[in-house]
C-alpha cells in the first residue's frame, strides 16, 4: 500500500475548505437549516480521515490473501455465524475484529433502534425511491468518492445487481430491529464492512489510484459521508416527499446508523449523536467534495436506467426514468442534476403529486390500527421487491473485479 502521503497527513486536493469559498447553493442550504458557520472540528472530519483506513478489517483482508482461495470468507461467515469461540485457533486480526463487534457500546438504545425501524417501514416504496433518487446518486456526484466504484465497474456494469443487494442490506438491518448479533442485518454490516477494506487493499496498490487526489480508497471521510446519506439525506428525501419525520424519529435514525457506522468500522469521534449535528456534517459533506466528473455522469446514467420497481411494464419504464430524474433534480437541486447529467423536463413536477399523495395517506395515522396498517402493507411491498429483485440469489457482499483500462 502508498504510504508517503499517509505518513505526512498532506491534505488530498480533493478537499474544499468551505471557509475559503462557499457556493451559493451550500450557503442557501446553511441557512435553510439554521446551521451555524462551519467550525474547525466539524470541517476536520472530512479533512483530517481522507488517509484513513479501518485497519482492523483491513488487516483481516491482507491476512486472507495469504489464505488459500475461499478459505477467509469461510473463516469470516464462520465467526459471523458461529462466534470467534468456534474457530480453534483463530487468526489474530479476525479474533480483534470481532472483539470489537461483538462488544455492543452502552449507548445504544433499543428502543430508539426500534422507533427508527418503523419510521422506515412506514414509507415504503418511497424509502427505495429516496435510496436510489438522493441517497446514491447523490454520493455519485463526487469525483473523489465515485472512485472506488467506477474503477471496479460495480454499477456501470452490474447495476441492476447492486442495486438489488443495497436494498436488500438496508431492508435486513431495519428488519433487524435492534440489529441483534445473530441478525441479517449483523451480518450484513459486517460482511459489507469486509468489502469495503477488499476494495481498499485493492485499489491502494492499483497504479491508477491517485492518492495525492483522491486520498484513500474508501477512506473513513468518504464513510462518514454514505452514512449521512443513509440516515440524514434519507429524511430530507422522504420529507420532500410528502412524509411527516418527526424530529424524535429524525434523531432515532440518526441513532440507528451511528450503530450501524460502528458496525461498518467508522470512527466513532466522526459520527453524530443527533439530528442537528447530523444536518452540520451533511452541509460540509456536500460543501467538502470536489464536482461531478465523466464517472458521475456514467454512475447516474446507469442508476437511472434501473427501475426501483422490478418487472415495471414496459409503458412506464420512461415514465418512471424521468420521474425519478425529476426528483434527484428537486431536492439535490438543478445545478448538481446538471453535473450528473440527469434529464431535466416537464416531466419531473410528477414528483409534487406524489408528495401530495404521501401526505394525505399520512392522515391515516390518526385513525386507531391505521399506521399498523401502512406498515403492514408497504413493509411487504417492499420485502416482495427487493426478493424479486435479487432473482432469489442472496448478495455477495464480494467487490467486482477491477476494470481493465480500455
Amino acid at each position: 500500500m502508498k504510504t508517503a502521503l499517509a505518513g505526512a497527513r498532506a491534505v488530498p486536493t480533493r478537499f474544499q475548505d468551505p471557509r475559503v469559498k462557499e457556493s451559493m447553493r451550500f450557503a442557501l442550504f446553511r441557512r435553510a437549516f439554521r446551521l451555524p458557520p462551519p467550525s474547525e472540528e466539524h470541517i476536520a472530519r472530512f479533512r483530517d480521515p481522507l488517509l484513513d483506513g479501518d485497519p482492523l478489517a483491513d488487516d483481516v483482508v491482507r491476512l486472507f490473501a495469504e489464505l488459500p482461495r475461499g478459505e477467509g470468507h469461510q473463516l469470516l461467515a464462520r465467526a459471523i455465524d458461529h462466534g470467534i469461540d468456534s474457530i480453534p485457533e483463530a487468526p489474530a486480526p479476525l479474533v480483534a475484529l470481532f472483539a470489537e463487534l461483538d462488544a455492543r457500546p452502552d449507548w445504544v438504545d433499543d428502543a430508539k433502534l426500534e422507533l427508527a425501524a418503523r419510521t422506515a417501514d412506514r414509507v415504503g416504496m418511497s424509502g427505495e425511491r429516496v435510496l436510489s433518487c438522493v441517497c446514491l446518486t447523490g454520493g455519485y456526484r463526487s469525483s473523489a468518492a465515485n472512485k472506488p466504484i467506477a474503477l471496479t465497474g460495480a454499477l456501470e456494469s452490474m447495476a441492476y445487481r447492486r442495486l438489488a443487494e443495497t436494498s436488500k442490506f438496508v431492508f435486513d438491518l431495519y428488519d433487524a430491529r435492534t440489529l441483534a448479533r445473530d441478525s441479517a442485518g449483523f451480518r450484513g454490516a459486517v460482511m459489507v464492512r469486509l468489502m469495503h477494506a477488499m476494495v481498499r487493499v485493492r485499489l491502494a496498490d492499483d497504479p491508477r489510484w491517485r492518492m495525492e487526489d483522491w486520498g484513500l480508497p474508501v477512506n473513513q471521510a468518504d464513510l462518514l459521508a454514505t452514512n449521512l446519506l443513509f440516515s440524514t439525506v434519507f429524511v430530507i428525501g422522504l420529507r420532500a416527499l410528502g412524509h411527516i419525520v418527526t424530529r424524535r424519529e429524525a434523531d432515532a435514525l440518526v441513532h440507528f446508523w451511528r450503530y450501524v457506522g460502528y458496525l461498518m468500522g467508522i470512527r466513532l469521534d466522526i459520527l453524530p449523536h443527533d439530528f442537528e449535528e447530523a444536518c452540520r456534517l451533511v452541509y460540509l459533506s456536500g460543501a467538502t467534495q470536489p464536482p461531478g466528473d465523466e464517472d458521475s455522469r456514467k454512475l447516474a446514467a446507469a442508476l437511472l436506467a434501473v427501475p426501483v420497481t422490478p418487472d415495471l411494464p414496459r409503458p412506464l419504464v420512461y415514465i418512471d426514468a424521468q420521474w425519478r430524474a425529476g426528483f434527484s433534480r428537486l431536492v439535490l437541486g438543478n445545478a448538481w442534476g446538471d453535473e450528473l447529467g440527469l434529464p431535466n423536463n416537464p416531466w419531473k413536477w410528477l414528483v409534487l403529486g406524489s408528495a401530495a399523495w404521501n401526505l394525505a395517506t399520512e392522515a391515516l395515522r390518526l385513525v386507531p390500527g391505521g399506521e399498523a396498517l401502512l406498515v403492514r402493507i408497504r413493509r411487504a411491498r417492499v420485502r416482495r421487491n427487493v426478493e424479486r429483485a435479487l432473482e432469489g440469489k442472496p448478495p455477495a457482499y464480494r467487490p467486482y473485479p477491477p476494470r481493465s483500462e480500455a
